[in-house]
């Protein structure tokens, strides 16, 4: 009975081996004999396998694995922090009046012979009159001589005739000319000039022998002298031989008239006045030049600015009692067209209005300050409008005029914009390099590269230092490294690796953050000589990208693989018949690590570990020069199971390969890590029965 209840057993087993696939190097065909092979595991794994899913995770086309973090923009800086152009604090300038050219003026009085008579002495007076009568009626007459008196005070009011009621003369001439109408001869006449207002005496005129129907003229200087237009001439001495001393020689008899006269003519040439009441000529006014200071920061050199708005202002006060037409123009300002501004506003007087506000839009207008860095030049010339009524003037009324330039909004701008220094916020990279620690613990990376990337549409020499730590629960790292070296107008790529920082450590420390923040200088050389530029609205933006190429070096880096076991369900009716069981071991392995396998079994209902199983250090496959693996490192041993092991193999429904590696050759070679390396392992058992009854 009990060889019919052995048989069967046998015939099963060998139904169940038949079903099996086949493992290498050992024969799964059961032999009726004593001892018998059954195949526990076999299970091929890739290094894709042991990969856990990231996006960040990429493959070179030959299987070389990486892992890739990019962003194009973890901070930028703006050209407006590089370079603002303020409203511009008003530039004040006054100019005065200055002395007021008067026009040429002239204007006659005229003495009749009759009005000099009757400011004569009375007796002379009266032989005069009855020669005037007898010459009259009968065509010539003796004409007594007059000896040498007063003849008389003459006013003339000439308001209507000239342009000023008074002025103060800073120079200028005064000329009377006289022109005898008398029919004798003049023998002496001395004048004076008088102000009717004042009576101060402008001058004194004397003229000798003159003859009748001629004339003679005279000048005085002006200078310092108040002039008004009502004067008086005062005939202080005249004197005239007549017809001589012979009243009989009827030869020397003279035909006059009570209307004959003395002619003077007065006049007012190259006359220049300080003050008074005038009627103003329209004449040039003032005119100059100032330099008008951009306020800028230290340093700051601007050479061009092409504006795409703003406004030029101009506040005036003005105690010139006329309209003046004042005319501005700036060289280097000019609009798109190449046309210089110039623009005219009318400067009134503001001693009962207050101040006055005008403004001028400098849209798409350019400064080139080529030649005068960080000034512009303002030329300035004014015309006298001229009234129509006398008006109160002083050559210290004054204009003043504020220029000032607001809103400024520039499309681009030349120059040498100095150091500015701004900060960058500190903020986190979004980087998650736990993804390292999920492939494996211990991992040291070999060339891994943090390539920032500047993008520098500013045209400003940049120098940017960032500082970046690593953080986690225990530490922080600073990643170290050089200072980044931003050219203007191109983008600039620094890279930090193992040669110029710490990258391998931050990354070997598995940091939970990445913070980072830093500073960036414009002009860090200074002021060498080559324009710096900026165009509105550019900026810099500061990306990166980490390439973490899977070149390293591990040690005692962990991992789990874990693998079904049907052992028991299959086999569980010849558990009484086994003596012994020896595990035959072969594996395959084509990474490039050395691994120390643990075997684990484990009921997967209770989580418990029923009893595992050591195996001996299976060696890494060798690598070449490159790091690539040359071939798989095969490894075949036999182990004899214990009776707890051989129970645990009957009783446990799965396996854990507990798996733990380190680089070829303890860490002396750095390996790097393709899709197509294979650990193979295969596990077969081979039992020794118990068949006998």
């Amino acid at each position: 009975m009990n060889n019919i209840k052995i048989l069967a057993v046998i015939l099963m087993l060998a139904s169940f081996f038949s079903c099996m696939d086949e493992v290498s190097d050992i024969n799964t065909t059961l032999e009726i004999q004593p001892n018998m092979a059954i195949p526990i595991i076999y299970s091929t794994t890739t290094l894709v396998d042991l990969l856990p899913e990231d996006e960040n995770m990429s493959f070179d086309d030959d299987g070389f694995i990486r892992i890739i973090y990019k962003e194009d923009s973890i901070a930028q800086v703006s050209s407006d922090t590089l370079l603002a152009i303020e409203d511009q604090v008003p530039t004040q300038e006054s100019f005065s009046l200055e002395a007021i050219d008067i026009d040429d003026f002239q204007t006659d009085i005229h003495v009749s012979l009759s009005e000099l008579t009757n400011n004569l002495e009375p007796d002379l007076a009266e032989d005069i009159a009855i020669a005037i009568d007898y010459a009259e009626n009968n065509g010539s007459a003796y004409f007594p001589p007059i000896p040498s008196q007063t003849g008389g005070v003459y006013t003339h009011q000439a308001s209507d005739e000239f342009e000023f009621e008074y002025v103060l003369i800073s120079q200028g001439e005064l000329s009377v000319q006289i022109i005898n109408n008398f029919a004798f001869e003049i023998s002496s006449l001395r004048l004076e000039l008088i102000n009717t207002d004042n009576q101060n005496v402008l001058g004194q005129f004397i003229f000798n022998s003159i003859p009748s129907g001629t004339s003679q003229v005279q000048s005085i200087n002006l200078a310092d002298q108040f002039l008004y237009s009502d004067i008086e001439i005062s005939i202080v001495e005249f004197s005239s031989l007549g017809s001589g001393l012979n009243p009989l020689n009827q030869s020397s008899w003279l035909s006059i008239s009570g209307s004959d006269d003395i002619k003077f003519s007065i006049s007012g040439n190259s006359i220049e006045a300080t003050s008074g009441s005038i009627k103003f000529p329209q004449q040039e006014g003032p005119s100059d030049s100032l330099m008008v200071d951009f306020q800028l920061d230290d340093n700051v050199e601007i050479s061009r600015i092409d504006l795409v708005s703003g406004a030029i202002s101009y506040n005036y006060e003005s105690s010139v009692n006329t309209p003046i037409q004042l005319n501005i123009e700036i060289p280097s300002l000019k609009d798109q067209f190449q046309m210089v501004f110039s623009e005219t506003i009318e400067v009134n007087n503001t001693e009962f209005t207050g101040p006055q506000y005008i403004s001028f839009p400098l849209d798409d207008y350019s400064f080139d300050l080529s030649q005068s860095v960080n000034q512009i030049q303002v030329n300035y010339s004014s015309q006298i409008m001229g009234t129509n009524t006398f008006e109160e003037f002083s050559e210290n009324d004054q204009i003043q005029i504020d220029i000032g330039m607001q809103n400024l909004y520039f499309s681009y701008v030349e120059g040498y914009f100095g150091q500015i220094e701004q900060q960058i916020d500190q903020d986190e990279l979004d980087i998650d390099l736990s993804v390292i620690e999920d492939i494996a613990s211990g991992i040291y990376l070999e060339t891994p590269n943090l390539r920032f990337t500047v993008d520098n549409a500013i045209g400003v020499p940049l120098l940017i230092d960032l500082d970046l730590t690593g953080i986690n629960e225990n530490e922080s790292l600073a990643l170290g490294g050089p200072p980044i070296q931003a050219q203007g107008l191109m983008s600039t790529i620094t890279d930090f690796n193992n040669t110029n920082s710490q990258l391998s450590d931050l990354i070997a420390m598995s940091p939970s953050q990445i913070i980072y923040s830093g500073s960036v200088m414009s002009n860090p050389s200074g002021n060498f000589g080559i324009l710096n530029s900026i165009s509105s609205g550019s900026n810099v933006s500061i990306g990166f990208e980490m390439d973490l190429p899977l070149h390293l070096r591990i040690q005692d880096a962990k991992t789990t693989d874990t693998l079904a076991l049907d052992f028991a369900n299959e086999n569980n009716s010849i558990q009484d018949y086994v003596d012994s069981i020896i595990l035959k071991l072969n594996t395959e392995n084509e990474f490039p690590l050395d691994v120390d396998l643990m075997i684990l079994f484990e009921d997967s209902v209770s989580g418990s570990v029923l009893d595992s199983l050591d195996v001996d250090l299976l060696d890494g496959a060798e690598v070449d020069e490159d790091g690539r693996t040359i071939s798989a490192n095969i490894y075949d041993s036999n182990i004899v199971l214990t009776s707890g092991q051989i129970d645990a193999l009957f009783n446990s429904n799965r396996v854990l390969l507990d798996i733990k590696m380190n680089s070829f050759d303890n860490q002396n070679t750095a390996v790097k890590l393709y899709t197509d390396y294979e650990f193979k392992i295969a596990v077969g058992a081979i039992l020794e029965l118990n068949i006998e009854e």
